[in-house]
């Protein structure tokens, strides 16, 4: 669909889209009888069907809007219209942690030490808060994570990846959440506790500190088996000046074995504060070489997309329970293991201590060459592994080759529009794009505009599948619709 800017929801005008994610689409609204902003999350349509949803919104929105805290982005209102599932939150006027890591990383800079600590101290105090009320986030990552004009942090969208986490998703063994700052039992599909989302505080916390992500690919379902299989790259390795003090304590709220993390982000956050000397710290302050080569240059891991691409945004594929299997080497009967209780009723467990500068590799050495190297040689040996993979390739490209030839038979923009979300919603990105194609094709040049959003959308998608030429070309037409070209 076309954007919604200008339209009016309830007693809120929509002035100007902010963003677009995998889940929904999200507007600077304006109040007229309050006199006041107001940011609003509108639901993508493919997402809220099932008889019931509405149930189930309503019920998770009330459950989010009672936390009360200073560093969640409050929410003021829930309803539908015209079914159109929206949520009214209060605007905060900074952007996002996400573009803000982007445009330091432009100016091959870092965010200063002392705002680091102050975002992870109030993210992990927002955290600890709605924890203590039984109400996980499931999907922290810098673009949920909102600043204002004095750099305070916000944590937004609460409750979103719960409304998206039953009915028909979860039916397909589909999962819901961001892969590159999925936690490794969040990439299983197994029950999730707190210490799924101070993984997910890890991994930013990575990427705050270096301007990278430790797990890059091509592929959502790379990426996960990454975060399950191999160990945390050293962020020493992409910035020299960071402590090994500091790895340690990136080290630990990242394990692999829930139980070894911190078990508050809180107690993650002084950690990190106690990790740093003001020697570390003004050593850290102290890298930024204007002229040089950006954050974006520096070494990083396979498949990246520049910095200026919204990956973070991209939604989960849809993935049934053989193909998980595939990805995380285990029989797709697997029982699943026991969980640990809420943070606060686990005995630490106790492990050899280790020279300061040793890594602890999650699943043996790492290969520096080829990270995926070491469960290609598992795989090479297990050749009914190799051949289950097979064949789920054959069946993507079939079902890819039917949803290109399908894009072909919708015959009018919006009808396009609504398979490209649909295929997307499906994981069928090949299909997407196709039918996005097809729906730009349709576009008259002067409603070029207002449809200028879906060379964008196609251009993310594009680089999700390392078509990154592509992404980049369309992005180019994006801009140019965008002036009315």
């Amino acid at each position: 669909m076309a954007t919604l800017s200008g339209k009016t929801l309830g007693n809120y005008q929509l002035q100007e889209l902010l963003g677009r994610g995998g889940m929904a689409e999200v507007y600077k609204a304006y109040h007229e009888k309050l006199d006041r902003f107001v940011t609003i999350k509108v639901l993508h349509p493919y997402l809220v069907e099932g008889e019931d949803f509405l149930a189930r919104f309503e019920r998770e929105a009330k459950a989010v809007a009672g936390l009360r805290h200073a560093n969640i982005v409050q929410i003021h209102d829930f309803n539908v219209e015209d079914e159109q599932y929206y949520m009214v939150m209060e605007f905060v006027n900074g952007g996002t942690l996400q573009e803000k890591l982007q445009a330091l990383s432009k100016k091959s800079a870092y965010l200063p030490i002392e705002q680091v600590a102050s975002i992870l101290h109030q993210v992990g105090a927002a955290l600890d808060y709605a924890h203590q009320k039984d109400i996980l986030h499931r999907d922290i990552k810098p673009s949920n994570i909102l600043l204002d004009l004095q750099g305070n942090a916000f944590l937004a969208d609460f409750g979103i990846a719960r409304m998206m986490s039953t009915t028909q998703f979860t039916a397909t063994g589909a999962l819901i959440g961001t892969p590159t700052y999925m936690s490794p039992e969040q990439g299983q599909g197994l029950e999730l506790d707190a210490a799924s989302d101070i993984y997910s505080l890890g991994i930013v916390l990575f990427e705050m500190l270096t301007g990278k992500t430790p797990f890059s690919s091509d592929t959502p379902l790379a990426v996960i088996h990454k975060h399950i299989h191999e160990p945390l790259p050293l962020a020493s390795e992409l910035r020299p000046d960071i402590p090994r003090s500091v790895e340690n304590v990136i080290e630990k709220a990242v394990e692999k074995d829930p139980r070894n993390r911190y078990q508050s982000a809180s107690e993650f956050a002084t950690a990190f504060e106690n990790a740093l000397t003001p020697e570390a710290i003004a050593k850290l302050d102290s890298t930024f070489t204007p002229g040089e080569h950006p954050v974006t240059a520096l070494p990083t891991m396979v498949g990246e997309a520049d910095a200026s691409t919204k990956r973070s945004d991209l939604p989960t594929v849809a993935m049934g329970e053989q193909t998980l299997a595939d990805v995380i080497d285990q029989p797709a009967s697997r029982p699943q293991p026991e969980l640990v209780p809420a943070a606060g009723n686990i005995e630490p467990q106790t492990e050899p201590s280790r020279p300061a500068g040793e890594r602890k590799a999650a699943s043996g050495p790492k290969d520096t060459k080829s990270p995926a190297a070491p469960w290609l040689a598992r795989l090479k040996s297990r050749p009914v592994v190799l051949g289950v993979i097979g064949l789920v390739v054959i069946v993507i490209f079939i079902f890819a080759l039917s949803s290109m030839s399908g894009a072909g038979k919708c015959t009018s923009v919006d009808a396009c529009i609504a398979m490209a979300q649909d295929l997307s919603g499906q994981g069928d990105v090949e299909g997407a794009i196709e039918a996005f194609g097809r729906a730009a094709e349709m576009v008259p040049p002067e409603d070029h505009r207002a449809f200028a959003w879906v060379w964008c959308d196609r251009a993310t998608m594009l680089d999700t599948l390392g078509r990154h030429d592509q992404a980049e070309g369309d992005r180019g037409i994006c801009d140019a619709w965008d002036r009315g070209e």
